[in-house]
């Protein structure tokens, strides 16, 4: 892979401190004065942004650091956007524009709904990337770093799954509380011999989670992607649900459902075009793969509540 294709983004790690550091010293010194609380965020970032809720990220080209950027807990709704800085090396590659997106995307994946960020007049090439953006001007408060002269801010918007997320959450909160009310005789007992019982019923939808969390983070590694199907009743057959306590198998349906809420937002907009082949079906995105795990959940949850003994 060539040095232009190989960019990538990386979290935060203690041992990509000294980058963190130097590149925004380098840079406010270049253009302004370094004030007391630049040296206390930059030599301590852990204490002063990751301990309040901060993130901090940063972009590779091959295996060299080449910028930084992150943000700041302001409440509980809004985070700020700071200490951007691109190694003076690396410079012109568009390198601000990827850091930036990359740490909009993240806050709006972590569930916070605006960004904010203090900057100066003087940056005329950083103020043009912040509009290009989406970021508007907004009032400054005094108080602020001395070099800051103008404040903007931006709504996130919410990632494209967080309310199939937020639904699938709700139904398995609400539904938990029901499933439990059944006894364990109630949750094992078949009403016909070739029928499952209701531990089957939540067997094969746990069996179903862990296939399609397989899917919803492979299908991100490429715009094909083909998987193999799997025979239900076998799994239902080969786990024997029958022989669990039924309180263990509600509570193990609730968590790993709970760990495909958690992925829905992490999503991109992008990866839900990626087509998917299951077994031998016919191409799907992985949109309808993902809207797709809430409408069979809730079709065999009908199986455990239904209106007539007909299942």
């Amino acid at each position: 892979m060539s040095e232009a294709n190989d960019v990538r983004v990386l979290s935060w790690h203690p041992d990509y401190q000294p980058y963190f550091e130097r590149f925004n010293k380098t840079w406010i010194s270049q253009f302004f004065v370094l004030e007391p609380q630049d040296y206390d965020v930059l030599e301590h970032p852990q204490e002063h942004i990751l301990a309040h809720g901060g993130n901090i990220i940063f972009v590779a080209i091959g295996d060299q650091i080449a910028g930084t950027v992150g943000w700041k807990k302001v409440d509980d709704t809004t985070v700020e956007m700071t200490k951007m800085a691109v190694d003076e090396q690396f410079r012109g590659r568009k390198l601000g524009w990827l850091l930036a997106v990359s740490l909009m995307e993240q806050a709006a994946q972590a569930g916070y709904r605006r960004m904010i960020l203090y900057s100066n007049t003087k940056q005329a090439p950083a103020i043009a990337m912040y509009r290009k953006l989406g970021f508007e001007e907004m009032e400054l408060e005094t108080g602020g770093y001395a070099r800051c002269n103008i404040k903007m801010g931006i709504d996130l918007p919410a990632p494209p799954l967080q309310a199939l997320a937020d639904e699938l959450d709700r139904t398995v909160r609400e539904t938990t509380e029901r499933l439990l009310e059944f006894t364990d005789e109630e949750a094992g007992a078949r009403r016909a011999p070739d029928k499952w019982s209701r531990k089957e019923v939540l067997g094969h939808l746990i069996d179903s989670a862990w296939n399609n969390y397989n899917r919803f983070v492979r299908a991100q590694q490429a715009d094909y992607n083909e998987f193999p199907g799997y025979a239900q009743g076998f799994w239902v057959e080969v786990r024997q649900y029958q022989q669990d306590d039924w309180a263990s198998i509600v509570e193990l349906w609730k968590a790993v459902n709970g760990h495909i809420v958690r992925i829905f937002p992490r999503i991109p907009a992008a990866s839900l075009d990626h087509i998917c082949v299951i077994g031998g079906n016919a191409p799907v995105t992985l949109q309808f793969v993902a809207d797709d795990y809430l409408r069979h959940l809730r079709h065999h949850l009908g199986q455990i509540f239904p209106v007539h003994a007909n299942y």
